[in-house]
């Protein structure tokens, strides 16, 4: 069964009695901690320094009598003088609680406009308000929960001492407008006028009112005639005006509203106010209503008559609703709304939006008048969309592509042609995206239109003209590839793809470059050292790259091509690309082979044929003096024979005998001056120019025979006096030898030339990779040569340059194998001095 309060209370009271007496029996004081505790949390804030004096006084006591007692008395005094220390510290604890508690609370107490927490040595529950402020200050809080609109208000609020003191306090609502809201404020402390006590009907208006205003937090009343009988208090305060002073202006003819209206609504209002008192219809208007601040704030008015029992209108009675809130809001709404259109307007697209099943719902202006369509004219008899602005063609792309994007809830994107209020028809790309509530559910589609049709017609040109100029390259007569600025090749024409037999990525690996792979694949590997070298040349320098070699052909056979290539660079020079061709010239390779056979053999019978003549000139020059000598010999051999010996004769014969052989001797001697080389003009030069002349010249020769030709010129080199002409045939001389003996050899054919300054001089070498030479100490002798149809007078002929230069040229031993031409030129201060 239920158990009352009163009783509940009683068995407490007795529990917490029996538990005091038995600790206080049985010496454990510290059973009174809790009702001691209780006692500083309920008694007056006035009572808690006595209480604290009490508990030090009995902690003194307690210690005094431990300390002098006898017998058990010590013991009592340590358990007492034990409660009395912690009934010391708790109550130390709970006062100091209390009082930051009260210093809290007190500027809080300024913040809220009403509380019931018990004032200072009140019993509990005891309002802080003023009994006549506890009604406005509920009312204030309760408005500014239901309007939106902040209260400020005064009230009397009680305080420690009994007395009353005015405070100011401004309540909001739960939540946050978003649009700026004056304060609804009183502006006296005191209440302007008190409703007097009308006989009925008056009475039954007032009542009527003050009923309305328990409903709804304001209510006031008018006479028949409309003046004003009643208005509450707060509403006074509020607006700063009195019954009377509303009333004042009905002695002017105006009707008592008139102090409260905005000027720009008060006609309108004063019609509708005056048909009401005289039809008895009710009232009902929304107005800006002047508060005591001079703020016009919104108000919904209401108001009925209220009839007697005759049927007559003894009054009228209403309520006032602040509706500034809602109403800025929607100013601000509209505002807002004002500026998103201005702004969807002035964005240079058209926009447009459809239902979640794809009806259209709204078209900018733009949209309107780019297409001269309006919303109705692309909007199908069934609610769907026509699309009646899309090209025919593309028109059943564009629906299957809208449709998908509906079904699967996915973005919507198309490209087509869209009609013009011209009738013409031009590229426009659109864009749509769904709107989902929180739930994920499509509600709109929204999507933008924008012309592309410069765009398109550009791409449609530039794929044009790339399919031509991708024509023109397929078709052409040649083997051409591009390559990034590393050389990794990116590009090859189809013909270039047919002619090796593999595609661009075939030969990729993860060990190895594209580039490696593919001069290991396609580069004869006779070839492949001075392709690779020359074209990293190429690729690091930015210089063009030409080369002639072997390339292998799908069918595994090498021909030769010539390659070319070169950088394409951009605005600010850099290399973005290589581009490259190759061109076949095998046949031209066999034709100037043949060619260089058959000079081969006209030079052979050419020298001949030259030989054969120079034999028989100087057999011609010698032969007559040596007859002329072979005849006067035997002259003067006759005439000394005689008897007597004709000794004047035979000295006469002698004579001309001497005179023949001089002559002989001077034949000999223009056949000689014919090997010697003439004095030319000399002049100082860089040697590296006229060694690069001579490597060009004999290029193709050393391609034809498969030999590379390695140039090693050290920096700095000093200027050299020399004949251009025949320090050019010394160097091409040394290197046709070079390659000659390197004819027969097998492996990596290379000519090396290397210049560089030795001492006083500028020295030059000329290596191979030959045989060697079997008589160093013969070979530059004329008339002596180590080939089959040599005439031993080169090496004779150069050494007699260098030397009239005044330098050197010996020979040398090759490691591993072949032979080193050395010869010297003196620098030019040498050969100044």
């Amino acid at each position: 069964m239920a158990i009352s309060r009163p009783v509940c209370l009683a068995l407490a009271v007795l529990a917490c009695a029996a538990g005091m007496v038995a600790g206080w029996r049985l010496y454990l004081p510290l059973g009174l901690a809790p009702v001691v505790a209780v006692l500083f949390l309920r008694v007056a804030s006035q009572w808690l320094l006595p209480l604290l004096g009490v508990a030090t006084a009995g902690l003194a006591v307690s210690l005094l009598a431990t300390n002098e007692g006898e017998g058990s008395l010590p013991d009592e005094g340590m358990n007492y003088g034990g409660c009395f220390a912690l009934v010391l510290s708790l109550g130390g604890v709970l006062a100091a609680h209390r009082m930051l508690g009260m210093a809290r609370a007190a500027p809080d107490r300024a913040s809220r406009t009403l509380t019931e927490e018990a004032a200072p040595g009140e019993p509990a529950g005891a309002p802080l308000l003023h009994p006549d402020d506890r009604l406005a200050s509920t009312l204030a809080s309760a408005r500014a929960f239901w309007t939106g609109v902040p209260q400020v208000m005064r009230y009397r609020q009680r305080q420690p001492d009994g007395s009353y003191r005015w405070f100011r306090t401004r309540s909001v609502p739960s939540y946050e407008a978003v649009v700026e809201i004056s304060d609804l404020e009183t502006v006296r402390e005191e209440p302007m006028t008190h409703s007097p006590t009308f006989a009925s009907p008056t009475a039954d208006t007032v009542q009527a009112a003050r009923t309305v205003e328990d409903l709804f937090g304001n209510g006031w009343a008018f006479d028949a005639a409309g003046a004003w009988i009643y208005l509450p208090l707060f509403a006074q305060t509020t607006l700063g005006l009195t019954p009377d002073d509303l009333n004042a202006s009905l002695r002017d003819g105006d009707i008592s509203w008139k102090l409260l209206l905005h000027p720009d609504e008060y006609e309108a209002v004063a019609i509708r106010w005056r048909h009401s008192l005289e039809t008895g219809a009710p009232f009902r208007a929304e107005f800006r209503i002047r508060r005591a601040n001079g703020v016009y704030a919104w108000a919904k008015t209401a108001a009925k008559p209220f009839l007697d029992t005759e049927g007559h209108i003894a009054g009228w009675f209403g309520t006032s609703i602040d509706i500034d809130l809602p109403k800025k809001t929607e100013a601000a709404l509209r505002a807002k709304e004002f500026q998103l259109r201005q702004l969807i307007e002035a964005v240079p697209t058209m926009i447009w939006s459809t239902t979640a099943s794809g009806t259209p719902t709204y078209a900018n202006q733009r949209f309107i008048d780019t297409t001269g369509a309006s919303l109705a004219d692309i909007t199908a008899p069934d609610g769907s969309a026509s699309l009646s602005v899309i090209h025919p063609e593309d028109r059943q792309a564009a629906r299957d592509a809208f449709g998908r994007s509906m079904l699967q809830g996915i973005p919507y994107a198309a490209t087509y042609r869209q009609l013009r209020a011209d009738g013409s028809y031009r590229w426009t790309a659109t864009r749509a995206e769904p709107l989902r509530d929180e739930a994920g559910v499509i509600h709109q589609w929204y999507g933008v239109s924008v012309d592309i049709h410069e765009r398109v017609v550009a791409e449609m040109s530039l794929r044009e003209s790339e399919h031509a100029h991708r024509q023109l390259v397929e078709t052409l007569p040649a083997l051409i590839y591009c390559a990034t600025p590393e050389g990794k090749p990116t590009y090859r024409s189809e013909k270039l793809r047919d002619y090796l037999g593999f595609g661009l990525t075939d030969k990729d690996d993860a060990e190895r470059t594209r580039l490696e792979n593919t001069l290991d694949a396609i580069i004869h590997p006779d070839d492949l050292a001075a392709v690779k070298e020359r074209y990293a040349h190429a690729l690091s320098t930015g210089e063009p790259y030409q080369m002639k070699h072997r390339l292998r052909r799908f069918d595994g056979v090498y021909r030769w091509v010539e390659t070319r290539a070169a950088a394409m660079r951009n605005a600010e020079g850099t290399i973005v690309q290589w581009n490259g061709i190759c061109l076949e010239i095998e046949d031209q390779v066999r034709a100037q082979e043949d060619l260089r056979l058959a000079q081969d053999n006209l030079a052979r019978a050419s020298q001949a044929a030259s030989l054969a003549e120079l034999s028989a000139s100087i057999a011609h020059e010698v032969n007559q003096p040596l007859a002329a000598i072979v005849a006067n010999s035997h002259t003067c051999l006759r005439w000394l024979r005689a008897e007597p010996p004709n000794h004047p004769r035979a000295m006469i014969t002698a004579e001309r005998i001497i005179r023949d052989s001089n002559a002989a001797a001077d034949v000999v001697s223009r056949i000689r001056a014919l090997f010697k080389q003439s004095v030319q003009p000399r002049t100082s030069t860089a040697l590296p120019s006229v060694i690069g002349e001579a490597r060009r010249l004999l290029t193709e020769e050393a391609t034809r025979r498969r030999i590379r030709l390695h140039v090693d010129i050290e920096d700095g080199l000093p200027r050299v006096v020399f004949d251009r002409v025949q320090l050019q045939q010394v160097l091409i001389n040394l290197l046709r030898n070079a390659m000659e003996a390197m004819e027969a050899a097998e492996g990596d054919k290379v000519v090396g030339i290397r210049v560089h300054r030795a001492e006083g001089d500028v020295q030059v070498r000329v290596s191979d990779l030959g045989a060697g030479v079997a008589f160093p100490d013969r070979i530059f002798e004329p008339f002596f040569t180590t080939k089959e149809s040599g005439m031993g007078m080169g090496l004779a002929i150069c050494r007699s340059i260098v030397e009239s230069h005044g330098g050197r040229l010996w020979i040398e031993s090759n490691e591993p194998r072949g032979a080193i031409f050395v010869f010297t030129l003196p620098v030019e201060t040498d050969v100044a001095a």
